[in-house]
């Protein structure tokens, strides 16, 4: 095992399992989903839109890592006010403290690799994150956990993070899928 304290990852686990995701809260969205849950959903998608030629298991550590920071930082959304140097400051110095607390150093790297999009498995991950909030909402909408509909704002805001990312045609796969839920 590569953490040392057994309690601390006990902890950092159960808080990452009751962190609900603060965008899902200010729609007033009924049990709202955590950002364990969310992460576990990004992986599986990874999983099973993975394109051929990307590193499968940097794809799920990422996936399953990509906002382990919260933890410590909380969840930001676009609403925030918050410059995007500050928030990157804020979860660094997040993921940094959960590496030395958790005797892994790996999580360092595998979060700066997501956040500087400097691979194809971190853009991958970056829109399947997006994507992801999309199937959220129209689940939630389906479903009537939100008073207003959710998906058309969720959907609009990922495809033009999604947009940003590049043309690669794995790209175009996930807008496919985006396009087919709205």
């Amino acid at each position: 095992m590569k953490t040392n304290n057994l309690y601390q990852l006990i902890d950092i686990v159960g808080r990452f399992k009751d962190l609900k995701r603060k965008g899902w809260l200010i729609k007033k969205v009924i049990n709202p989903e955590s950002d364990a849950e969310h992460s576990f959903s990004v992986a599986l998608l990874a999983m099973l839109l993975m394109p051929a030629g990307l590193d499968e298991k940097k794809c799920l550590e990422m996936a399953l890592t990509h906002d382990l920071a919260e933890v410590y930082c909380g969840d930001y959304t676009p609403q925030d006010n918050i410059t995007n140097e500050e928030k990157t400051a804020q979860e660094l110095a997040a993921i940094k403290r959960l590496a030395k607390e958790l005797n892994n150093e790996k999580l360092v790297s595998i979060f700066n690799e997501y956040l500087d999009k400097s691979s194809k498995e971190s853009i991958f991950i970056n829109a399947i994150d997006k994507l992801d909030n999309v199937i959220t909402a129209s689940y939630y909408d389906k479903n009537n956990r939100a008073s207003v509909k959710l998906t058309p704002e969720f959907a609009g805001y990922a495809q033009r993070k999604i947009d940003e990312l590049g043309n690669d045609d794995w790209l175009q796969d996930i807008k496919e899928v985006l396009r087919r839920i709205v």
